[in-house]
């Protein structure tokens, strides 16, 4: 594409051109062009209509996009399968793991849910926000229930595959720009925000190191106890891989940051998961990071699979300028992406719309 034709579509000053050197080298065709991937959340699935749907997902076949990670049940997919692959778009389903708000199931069953290290049950102390209600990953019956759960969504006929999204422990820091909205200063692991501890934790802990976590001074610190809980998430996600894969299906997960950070704030060994292809959410601005942080992130997801899988890098589409779509991508291709990935759908202006499909053309 021509530049000027491009500035003048898509109405780039010149301040967002000095800022992204690269952004111009989206608009020349090449193999790579080609393979790098715009995918799309698309959320609030069981309250749309066919029709909606329909005009959702042909505006973002109609942008360019891959594919998307549609929100809803069984019921929802099967109307919305359909659509997609008639649009020519891959879809997966986007599914909550461990975090269960308000799940009918799991309340009848409060045993299930995991217990901070101050010993209050995430059903009855809700960690940061009242939907934060999270499950234990080392308890049998919540792996059955979660694994049942997958398998249903993965026997949908025409779903290319299954989207984990909190699959993961609660938060036990949060990233540094998250910090004044809670009025928190986290430079350390704080018991009410550190999980599980349940019986069935720290039993299973115990028979294998011979230690109860709880009788250390510091649990926080015992690198076997960390590498349990890493553990625990990468067992529930392998044996959910192994369901989705006989039936066909690919899985994926949207994960924090970097593995680096995914262990440090949430327990998460993603590099170590059995997965087809990986989200890593890097928010930057959640991170006070500048946005050259999509870059760096990018990059060391990228050396930490050294090949083995495609990343694709996620981004909040929230108080993002059209110059900062544009750079967010140049900035995702530096790194090696595979891809971009973008939440959400609802935040998808038409000026938004119009950077994407310059940067498709």
């Amino acid at each position: 594409m021509d530049k000027r034709k491009f500035i003048k579509q898509v109405g780039l000053g010149s301040a967002a051109i000095m800022a992204s050197p690269f952004i111009f080298t989206s608009c020349d065709s090449s193999s790579d062009e080609e393979d790098f991937k715009m995918w799309m959340w698309v959320g609030n699935g069981a309250d749309k209509t066919e029709t909606e749907w329909r005009n959702q997902l042909t505006r973002l076949s109609e942008l360019g996009f891959y594919g998307v990670l549609a929100g809803g049940g069984v019921e929802t997919l099967k109307m919305t399968v359909p659509i997609a692959k008639s649009l020519g778009l891959e879809i997966h389903s986007w599914q909550w793991v461990m975090n269960r708000p308000g799940n009918k199931e799991a309340m009848a069953h409060p045993e299930w849910y995991a217990v901070s290290r101050d010993g209050n049950s995430s059903l009855d102390v809700n960690p940061y926000a009242g939907y934060y209600q999270w499950l234990c990953p080392s308890k049998p019956e919540v792996q059955d229930y979660i694994i049942q759960g997958m398998i249903d969504i993965a026997e949908v006929e025409g779903l290319n595959g299954v989207q984990l999204d909190y699959v993961r422990y609660c938060d036990v820091i949060l990233p540094r720009g998250l910090w004044e909205k809670y009025d928190l200063v986290q430079d350390h692991e704080m018991p009410q925000f550190d999980f599980c501890y349940c019986d069935t934790c720290r039993g299973k802990f115990k028979a294998e190191q011979g230690y109860d976590p709880l009788d250390l001074d510091d649990p926080s610190q015992d690198e076997k106890w960390r590498q349990f809980r890493y553990d625990s998430i990468t067992n529930l996600v392998n044996r959910i891989a192994k369901e989705v894969h006989q039936r066909d299906k690919k899985l994926s997960a949207s994960v924090f940051a970097t593995p680096n950070l995914a262990r440090k704030f949430v327990r998460q060994a993603w590099d170590k998961w059995d997965l087809d292809f990986v989200f890593p959410m890097i928010y930057y601005q959640f991170y006070a990071e500048e946005i050259d942080f999509v870059r760096t992130g990018t990059m060391e997801g990228v050396e930490a699979l050294a090949g083995s899988k495609p990343l694709y890098t996620a981004q909040y589409l929230s108080e993002k300028t059209s110059e900062d779509i544009a750079i967010m991508v140049e900035k995702a291709k530096a790194g090696g992406a595979n891809g971009i990935a973008f939440y959400d759908y609802g935040l998808l202006n038409d000026e938004k719309a119009e950077v994407l499909s310059a940067l498709k053309k």
